[in-house]
């Protein structure tokens, strides 16, 4: 018994986690790795000691994870956190389990930093802190979403990065393709930390992606303490969407400024309009209507002059604007590394996921973490 306290404890918890993120099921990973449904089963039981080496070296393969992934602790986590999902109506049970677990990673990986680092102050304020949903008045909403700007100081114009806004707030953001997954944007704020994470589609265009990032800002002020069973409910969800939407349009497009800019229906205009707030034509139409500026009549003319030209998906611009990308993790990383607090090889093991994954999560750039060539070691010259 004494022996086997000197060693790693497998944690089955981690295999679930690998299997879901990597969107298989128990049964077929079961098949691939060539042992029964039951096997894996009882590996992921509470109690489990784990599987052979053998055996979890093939299951390593095949979850492209590294084999001391499967030992390493998680981080406690209060269940009664809720996980907000931006998801288009197809969006499967599936596609939520896959990008909770990869919320799950970004926090990890954040928390890793964090020890190391003095990472930013929160300075996100929680408007509403009730664990029960009630709808709040839409003009409440917009008059948070000024009161937040004003605590920012960010006056009434248009925002020039809203990624990095957030970041220096104290979120922490990455990026994943999500485009097998119905999924445009997720978040978190978990009871045990102080800070909140976000994880957006890295396959939208610049402008529609800063509008994900207000929407999940929206859910962190208005509805970060509410039980999953709350948001779960399909009234409740339907308006809980409407309310991070309305708290997004109106972070974004402040009446007191957009408003006065909006004097025609011209597409040229509307056009010009996107260069300067970085808003998609769509989003800046729909309100104008919130505003009272465009009546439906003009909202369903503009949608069919958009229709015409189809522009309903690829809108002028959207190659233009520049893409806003994470720099928080990229930048702690690249601090521990150049400052010597920790080599590369050694954020890779102690990290715990494959390096080209962390790369990726961290937006730090192919092979950044690869370790370094000794290149040569003796000069030799001719007698």
């Amino acid at each position: 018994m004494e022996t086997n306290k000197r060693f790693p404890k497998f944690i089955p918890e981690r295999l679930i986690e690998a299997r879901e993120i990597r969107g298989i099921t128990s049964t077929e990973l079961a098949s691939n790795v060539g042992i029964s449904q039951q096997a894996i089963s009882k590996f992921e039981s509470k109690d489990s000691s784990g599987p052979s080496f053998e055996t979890l070296e093939k299951i390593s393969e095949i979850l492209h994870v590294p084999i001391n992934y499967f030992y390493k602790p998680k981080l406690a986590n209060n269940q009664q956190t809720v996980i907000f999902f931006r998801s288009k109506a197809a969006a499967t049970v599936k596609s939520k389990k896959v990008h909770s677990n990869k919320l799950e990673w970004i926090r990890e990986i954040s928390k890793y930093a964090e020890n190391l680092l003095a990472f930013p102050k929160v300075q996100i304020p929680r408007f509403i802190d009730r664990d029960n949903f009630i709808p709040t008045e839409l003009e409440e909403i917009e008059e948070y979403a000024h009161k937040i700007r004003v605590l920012w100081g960010l006056g009434n114009g248009p925002i020039s990065n809203v990624v990095l806004l957030l970041e220096k707030m104290g979120a922490t953001v990455a990026r994943s393709p999500f485009s097998d997954y119905d999924i445009d944007a997720c978040s978190f704020w978990p009871e045990d930390s102080e800070r909140p994470y976000i994880l957006l589609n890295n396959d939208k265009t610049a402008a529609r992606s800063r509008f994900d990032v207000a929407h999940e800002l929206g859910h962190l002020v208005l509805h970060s303490k509410i039980k999953p069973s709350e948001f779960n409910k399909k009234d409740n969800y339907k308006r809980i969407e409407k309310e991070a939407n309305r708290f997004a349009s109106a972070f974004l497009l402040p009446s007191q400024s957009f408003g006065r800019e909006i004097f025609s229906t011209s597409l040229d205009h509307l056009v010009s309009l996107k260069k300067r707030w970085k808003i998609s034509i769509n989003a800046m139409v729909y309100r104008a209507v919130q505003l009272g500026i465009f009546s439906e009549y003009q909202y369903v003319y503009l949608k069919n002059k958009l229709a015409q030209r189809n522009w309903l998906y690829k809108e002028p611009l959207d190659d233009d604007l520049l893409f806003e990308e994470p720099e928080l993790l990229k930048q702690a990383f690249m601090a521990i590394v150049s400052n010597g607090i920790r080599g590369k090889q050694d954020v890779v093991n102690e990290v715990g996921i494959l390096r080209e994954e962390l790369e990726a999560i961290t937006n730090l750039g192919t092979n950044y973490l690869s370790p370094d060539e000794l290149g040569k070691v003796f000069t030799f010259k001719p007698r």
